[in-house]
């Protein structure tokens, strides 16, 4: 049996079981459990129009859990992974990340909530991938129209592949599955598949799709796979690729292990990520979204939208208020969940566009919060900034300070624990239990993350360009910072660090943009080790005073934690899988 015969032959011990029963439990008892569990005949399935279209519409209720809300989704130790990352803190518990979600310690392993979730982040896209193998080994016995089968097929093996990219930035290579379904009588022992080979595979699948795809969804369509979106992604894993992560060369600490954690040998493959970016911006199908009612607005407003020119893929949401629940503070009806750290408050830059410790910023250490980048105060509630409040119905203020009551700072689980709260994602007209209810939608991929991307791979291939500056002043100009244009005549280290630094104020606490960002730059064991800072403010009368205080100390093992590991459960199974470094 030749080697490309056997990835397709493969599939998971736990494909049957685990990965199934992880599906199950992640989806409910809808539909789509019964029939991947053999309750429900598959033939009747697929000979029903509506109900393959449910089929397939299974496969979008686990894409949440790739944008990293595995607590407030479904429960598990950490809100969202940027509380694993200098940007933000858990509350979960009352615990912190070091000891609750215990990634910072590499110690997750033995924790059972982050066990599970570790876990579920193998387990539950393999259940996925094995749904889209199901769905088009049936699709064509069945009465859907031969246009409709053609762009279902093309949406199933886009979010086939959108799960083994999920798989690949947080494992580097796993075994790919190919097209066939198998039962508990086939053979299952086959290694995984290299980096660069699921590298490949991604790529192929999503140009191959692209020209399938239509260039917009509209209707009851939007949030389907778009041409758009699969180019996305194709550009999203290039970037992976060049990134220093998998190119060192030292990532492995065995022979196996080194092309299961990158490529053979280093390379530039910057020039290949940025012609991938490029070629979503040459769509000319996308744009920033820009409201000029008050500085950054179009900022805020695009995140409380459904459909936007700026969401390239979205994973949809109903309407609920459940990101004002889990992130608002209890003044509010809120939980609380999470809370940013002072080193991302000190990350955004002043209105001027100059950093805070920069000549000529106008930083004023007794009033920080004043003239700050507007998408500070759209993404962080500070002491003193308003929010609508029930009994009155207005705006009002929270407060933050040590020991105010209901919010203010404290070491209990109820309040914040750093002096700050999210306001992010969050609609200005809705409490945790009352106001407007949203129509959120999770932004999996904007433009403006196609725009960071395409400066930082071209600036890695070869320099800051004017299509650098470009890039990444129409995003600070969108932003409100005035004014908005970078220093001329930087140099290619001075535009990583300007680039990097607006990644993290422009995508804080989305879809573990930071968490992913540190990983691939190799920066985590630097950045998110050591003294985590928070604000604490004193109120004297009417006065406040302001001190950055340690909240936690973390430590981080490389290389172990560059990598999650393959579940011991699996290694025990299948001898042959070759476990990450320092597992």
């Amino acid at each position: 049996m030749n080697r490309q015969y056997r990835y397709k032959k493969l599939i998971l011990a736990t494909a049957a079981a685990l990965m199934v029963l992880a599906a199950c439990r992640k989806s409910g008892d809808g539909f789509l459990d019964k029939t991947d569990t053999g309750t429900l005949d598959r033939e009747k399935t697929f000979a029903d129009s509506a109900l393959t279209m449910q089929f397939l519409n299974g496969l979008y209720r686990n894409l949440a859990f790739t944008w990293f809300l595995d607590n407030g989704l479904y429960g598990g130790g950490m809100w969202n992974y940027s509380d694993a990352t200098d940007d933000s803190e858990i509350r979960w518990s009352g615990a912190t990340a070091q000891t609750a979600q215990a990634y910072n310690s590499a110690t997750f392993a033995g924790v059972a909530d982050f066990a599970r979730m570790r876990s579920d982040h193998w387990n539950v896209p393999y259940s996925c991938i094995r749904r889209a193998n199901i769905f088009l080994d049936n699709i064509d016995k069945g009465p859907l129209s031969p246009e409709r089968k053609t762009l279902a097929k093309a949406e199933a093996r886009f979010l086939r592949a959108y799960y083994y990219f999920h798989l690949v930035r947080t494992h580097g290579g796993v075994p790919l599955l190919g097209d066939v379904v198998f039962g508990l009588e086939d053979d299952f022992a086959i290694p995984r598949n290299t980096f660069e080979e699921c590298v490949e595979y991604v790529v192929k699948e999503m140009d191959e799709v692209a020209g399938i795809l239509p260039p917009e969804q509209n209707g009851g369509e939007y949030g389907r796979p778009t041409r758009g979106a699969a180019l996305a992604v194709k550009a999203k894993i290039l970037l992976l690729a060049a990134s220093p992560l998998f190119n060192d060369g030292n990532v492995g600490t065995t022979d196996k292990q080194k092309p299961l954690t990158g490529y053979a040998a280093p390379g530039n493959r910057w020039k290949r990520a940025a012609d991938a970016f490029k070629a979503v911006m040459d769509m000319n199908q996308y744009e920033l979204v820009v409201d000029d009612t008050q500085p950054g607005y179009g900022f805020y407003s695009m995140f409380i939208q459904r459909k936007t020119k700026e969401h390239i893929f979205q994973i949809m949401q109903g309407n609920t208020r459940n990101l004002e629940n889990y992130l608002l503070p209890s003044t509010r009806g809120g939980q609380a969940y999470s809370y940013p750290t002072q080193q991302l408050v000190d990350a955004f830059p002043m209105a001027n566009g100059k950093g805070i410790n920069e000549a000529g910023s106008g930083y004023d250490a007794n009033n920080p919060y004043a003239g700050r980048d507007p998408r500070f105060y759209y993404s962080i509630l500070h002491n003193g900034a308003n929010w609508l409040l029930k009994s009155s119905n207005k705006k009002e203020p929270i407060w933050l300070y040590l020991f105010a009551p209901q919010d203010g700072l404290s070491t209990t689980s109820s309040s914040t624990r750093t002096g700050y709260l999210w306001r992010k994602m969050l609609d200005e007209n809705a409490g945790g239990d009352f106001g407007v209810t949203p129509s959120h939608c999770l932004p999996a991929i904007r433009y403006a993350e196609i725009l960071l991307g395409y400066a930082e791979a071209v600036n890695e291939a070869s320099g800051p360009s004017a299509e650098v500056y470009a890039a990444v002043e129409a995003i600070r100009r969108r932003a409100g910072l005035n004014p908005y244009q970078l220093p001329a005549g930087l140099g290619k280290d001075a535009m990583r660090e300007a680039i990097h630094a607006e990644r993290r104020v422009e995508l804080a606490y989305e879809e573990g943009h930071r968490f992913f960002d540190l990983l691939r730059w190799k920066e985590f064991h630097v950045k998110a080790q050591g003294d985590m800072y928070g604000m604490r403010i004193t109120k004297t009368g009417n006065a406040y005073a302001y001190e950055r205080f340690v909240f936690e100390k973390r430590t981080f093992s490389n290389p172990q934690m560059y990598f999650m590991p393959i579940p011991q459960v699996e290694i025990n199974k299948l001898s042959i899988l070759v476990q990450n470094p320092g597992w």
